[in-house]
């Protein structure tokens, strides 16, 4: 650990409330993608994946519209479908399919609609509701997809639960039923002809099931930051993909304590010219808020304003090589509040803004930081990548907001 001066401690936006609406782009609007049906999906309690997660986002957003803080029009609600058998059996084994469905099934007939959760797998629990609710979780990035091929939206989020990035072809783990960022990339393949397929994802746990999923695939690029070593264990930077996909995984793994100043040169220097290499025809981006410094299960130091400032970048990619093409799918992130205004903010920059909710601040400081331009030049060397970008970093408005339920 290199002995320096700290520059996450910097001021990352504005502390001035914003008096009037977010300006915003002319533009198609950004589709959210939402069903309080994935609110069923009940965890024992002290579980880290709880509804209220996705419960207060979705009242933080709706609030913000109500105030107009956020303008309505720049927001297409759309509601969730359920992804079908044969969708997930795009990324997932069809017994596993059925596996799931059958559990749910056996539970509801051994203790009715009312019972409460039961194990299913490590670190996984179902409920009566949970079959509905993990094919919502899956069918909701592809509602997201059709809203951009019609030409209805620009860009889409899709406010999901459980999460996806950890369950694999026959098995769930991490929170994880089935993989909702991977049935999307073979939909926009599939449906849409969108072949090259850049997946991004900075939750702050390795995405094992998308990347088994897409090891030895030419045309779909994994790109992973995470806290390293941490759950579930993968993620080393020499797992690169294999036969006609190797190459296509770009493991970014990070020390404990990494924060802005390690995660931006990241983005800019080695995720800008991975895209540049590729040019995809469509992005999807695993919106973990789990490297956020309040969350309880990691131990990574960004904020709101740097989530904000990730989730650009990565609309900016989009807008330089797919015309717009971009659809977020909720991961992780497991301090309510965190998640929420994370949740709000991430909708705020797919409409164009840098407008930033926050009542959480920045990180305690600290006296020392990675070496990030060793890391840069590692992965440089590792991925035999080309080009150099560098950009000032943008200055957010702060949005005041209400305070959530849980303060």
């Amino acid at each position: 650990m290199a002995d320096m001066p700290d520059t996450d401690s910097a001021p990352q936006s504005a502390t001035s409330s914003a008096s009037s609406a977010v300006a915003e782009p002319a533009q198609q609007p950004t589709a959210l993608v939402y069903d309080a049906a994935m609110l069923t999906h009940h965890v024992p309690d002290e579980f880290p994946e709880v509804p209220d997660r996705l419960e207060l986002g979705i009242a933080m957003i709706e609030g913000l519209i109500a105030e107009e803080t956020l303008a309505a029009d720049r927001v297409l609600r759309l509601d969730a479908r359920p992804a079908t058998h044969d969708e997930l059996a795009t990324v997932h084994t069809p017994a596993y399919i059925t596996k799931v469905q059958m559990a749910v099934e056996r539970l509801k007939e051994r203790a009715g609609d009312d019972a409460g959760p039961v194990k299913f797998a490590t670190d996984v629990y179902i409920s009566p509701g949970s079959f509905t609710a993990a094919t919502l979780a899956a069918g909701a990035p592809l509602v997201a997809l059709d809203a951009i091929g019609e030409g209805r939206a620009r860009n889409g989020y899709a406010l999901v639960r459980p999460p996806g990035h950890h369950a694999r072809p026959a098995q769930a783990m991490g929170f994880c039923l089935f993989n909702n960022v991977a049935v999307a990339a073979r939909y926009a393949q599939r449906r849409w002809g969108w072949q090259k397929v850049l997946i991004v994802d900075y939750d702050v746990h390795h995405g094992n099931g998308t990347q088994e999923m897409f090891y030895d695939d030419a045309d779909i690029v994994y790109f992973s930051t995470h806290q390293f070593p941490w759950y579930p264990g993968t993620g080393a930077s020499t797992e690169m993909g294999t036969d006609a996909g190797k190459g296509t995984t770009i493991n970014v793994p990070l020390p404990p304590g990494s924060g802005w100043s390690v995660y931006d040169p990241v983005f800019r220097q080695v995720l800008w010219p991975v895209a540049d290499r590729m040019k995809p025809d469509v992005v999807l981006l695993s919106a973990g808020f789990d490297a956020h410094w309040k969350d309880p299960l990691g131990d990574m130091r960004l904020s709101n304003a740097d989530f904000s400032d990730l989730t650009l970048e990565v609309t900016e990619i989009a807008d330089r090589y797919c015309d717009g093409r971009l659809v977020v799918v909720q991961e992780g992130g497991y301090h309510l509040d965190a998640v929420a205004q994370c949740m709000a903010t991430t909708l705020v920059a797919l409409t164009g803004s840098d407008g930033i909710v926050d009542t959480l601040g920045l990180a305690p400081p600290m006296h020392s930081r990675w070496n990030d331009e060793a890391i840069v030049n590692a992965l440089y060397q590792l991925h035999d990548l080309a080009g150099y970008r560098r950009k000032p970093r943008r200055v957010g408005k702060r949005i005041e907001t209400p305070p959530t339920q849980s303060e």
